[in-house]
Parts: C-alpha cells; sequence; structure tokens
C-alpha cells in the first residue's frame, strides 16, 4: 500500500503531537516516552501529566543517543561522543574509548509488537 492510499496529509498531520526535539526516542509498555537530552546528558521521560521528569542524568552520557528498553526492566542507551570526532574539534578527535553503555531500571518493559 502506498501512502498516498492511507489517506490526506492532512489527517495524519491532525493526529501528531510535538513533544519537543530528541535525538533518540523509546516507549516502555506503560505507554511512556523517554526522549534523550543532548544538551544536559540526560534521557528523560515524559509523565501523564505532561510533565518531564529525569530518568538518569550523568556527565559521561555524551550526546545519549539509541535507547532500548529490555525485559528485564531497564533502559538500555549510548553514549555517543559524536560532537568530539575531529570533524567538529578543529580536526582534533577528542573521543575516548572505552564507549558506554548505561543501563537504567525504569520498571518496564518494551513494548512487543505481533
Amino acid at each position: 500500500m502506498l501512502f498516498g492510499e492511507i489517506g490526506h496529509g492532512q489527517d495524519v498531520a491532525a493526529t501528531v503531537i510535538d513533544e519537543g526535539g530528541s535525538d533518540g526516542l523509546e516507549t516502555d509498555d506503560a505507554g511512556r516516552p523517554h526522549l534523550t537530552s543532548y544538551e544536559h546528558d540526560a534521557v528523560l521521560r515524559h509523565r501523564p501529566d505532561g510533565e518531564y521528569e529525569i530518568v538518569v542524568h550523568d556527565p559521561r552520557l555524551l550526546w545519549p543517543d539509541t535507547m532500548s528498553v529490555a525485559a528485564d526492566g531497564h533502559l538500555y542507551v549510548t553514549a555517543n561522543p559524536l560532537h568530539r570526532q575531529a570533524t567538529y574539534q578543529r580536526g582534533q578527535d577528542l573521543r575516548r574509548t572505552p564507549y558506554v553503555l548505561f543501563r537504567i531500571r525504569i520498571d518496564a518493559g518494551p513494548v512487543l509488537l505481533r
């Protein structure tokens, strides 16, 4: 099925909710969206009341990017020091290994698609 067959663009646009910008998004099985906040070295969670809460903040969480909720009740998120590449640092590569994968307990599981 082609996109044009689904419906009018205005119909789809009417369902879009602007939750702000983020580099990474993930939703848990409780329906809570998690958003990366690279400006603050953090991951936020959007609460049902419309407010955001900090799930984790750590200065080592550089440019948090890819996230995944696992069946073990944790959110996994990578630190991606993209902004420290030589391209953005006047030719000097400021990235340092080892790179970090964070694991944060959120007491929720993944959204399972059937």
